[in-house]
């Protein structure tokens, strides 16, 4: 019962108030002025050229380590975005990966990212945090290097699965 009568008032006020807006008096004039405005934001880019390869690296005293500055195993990324545009780069710095089927082993994880406005890759800077403020080269780009070193000393046999994610934003 409530809920007719509800649905009734509803109906009627929507009714009522149509019927109000179309009794206007046609001689009266109004004017409206509506002004907009919209800050658009450019999107950035980011494109894989190369996946971190933790497959090919020799394991030294169960350690993996490839060097986002000097491995040719490193990750690489291409950022696209403004001209000498300010980005905001976040990411993970250390994970523990756990054994998937028995969840016995364990697999440190460390990861580094470094940065250059152009693919020289010996020639880039480490990222010391897992938050940077960087900004863009006056063509719009910047390139990234993933690097990692696994600790594998507490690794069972199994399959260890990890994704590695990388926030960009304009600042």
């Amino acid at each position: 019962m409530k809920r007719t009568f509800i649905l009734f008032f509803l109906f009627i006020s929507s009714y009522w108030g149509t019927r109000a807006w179309a009794q206007v008096d046609d001689t009266r004039k109004a004017e409206l002025s509506v002004r907009a405005t919209a800050t658009v934001t450019d999107n950035l880019q980011m494109l894989t050229i190369r996946n971190l390869d933790l497959i090919s690296p020799a394991v030294i005293d169960n350690k993996i380590m490839v060097s986002p500055i000097t491995s040719g195993f490193a990750g690489m990324f291409k950022i696209l975005g403004n001209p000498r545009g300010r980005v905001r780069i976040t990411f993970l710095q250390n994970e523990i990966l756990k054994e998937q089927n028995e969840g016995f082993g364990e697999v440190a994880a460390q990861y580094f990212v470094s940065e250059a406005f152009e693919d020289t890759q010996f020639q880039s800077t480490l990222l010391q945090v897992g938050e940077a403020n960087v900004r863009l080269s006056e063509e719009g780009v910047l390139f990234l290097w993933l690097g990692a070193d696994l600790d594998l000393s507490r690794a069972t046999p199994g399959i260890y699965l990890s994704e590695f994610i990388i926030e960009l934003e304009y600042i």
